[in-house]
């Protein structure tokens, strides 16, 4: 299928449409703060947090190749996981400047799969120049984003990735509020860091749109991907010792 520009904004409009819609549908439903400004508070740390994450984390990924270009081309993508981390980091700051205490994070759990499916949806039907296409492949399955290769349709990796890891956390039985959360975003960290070696700098890097480069061996997005785990490595540990058996 052809690359449609327009195709790609419905679907990045529509993933950030329907996350709002489901959050703003759970709020009502009691599990986030009862006062409406509290709410807008804390969505607004989220925005903040998930632009200056996603555009940081870009300018990593991809440092070398932007070394040189206007400011334009530094602000002009961006990362999920970046956005993600940066998010969580708004949200914590927004809930001690409201002075809210409680954990808020297992109203996300739904939105956020949801916003990060149907946006994925977009960034496959994207050519190169998205920056989310695969490796070569020689799989039945490989996907020519428009270089004449086949490549793995890692965002079709990525949403099913999702769906499991949404499925599992709203189902799965966890000790304290916020912990569906917590496990969505430690597997989703895995996920990424996993399916990032199926793309550039870690195989051929499409010709005429930036390459990603490593930082000691791992991309960018990688070690933020590793950052995440240590957020959540207290949680994780907590985690293995509910589940060992008694003796």
């Amino acid at each position: 299928m052809p690359f449609s520009p327009v195709l790609h904004l419905a679907f990045e409009s529509g993933g950030f449409t329907v996350g709002g819609l489901l959050y703003w549908r759970q709020s009502n439903a009691g599990t986030q703060p009862p006062d409406r400004w509290t709410r807008w508070g804390l969505l607004a740390g989220a925005a903040v947090g998930a632009a200056a994450g996603s555009r940081g984390l870009y300018m990593l990924q991809y440092w070398s190749a932007l070394s040189g270009q206007p400011l334009s081309a530094w602000l002009g993508g961006k990362t999920i996981v970046g956005g993600l981390l940066g998010a969580i980091i708004g949200v914590e700051t927004a809930k001690r400047l409201l002075h809210w205490p409680a954990s808020t994070g297992d109203g996300f759990v739904a939105p956020l799969a949801a916003a990060l499916a149907v946006g994925r949806i977009g960034c496959q039907f994207s050519d190169v120049s998205d920056l989310t296409y695969g490796n070569v492949t020689a799989l039945p399955w490989g996907w020519d984003y428009g270089d004449g290769l086949a490549r793995h349709p890692t965002s079709i990796y990525e949403i099913l990735g999702v769906g499991a890891l949404a499925w599992w956390a709203l189902g799965a039985q966890f000790s304290r509020p916020g912990d569906r959360f917590r496990a969505f975003v430690v597997g989703y960290v895995v996920l990424r860091f996993g399916l990032d070696y199926l793309k550039p700098p870690f195989g051929l890097a499409a010709a005429g749109v930036l390459t990603p480069q490593r930082w000691a061996g791992l991309s960018a997005i990688q070690w933020a991907c590793v950052a995440g785990l240590a957020y959540y490595g207290k949680d994780i540990l907590r985690w293995l010792k509910e589940r060992r058996p008694s003796a």
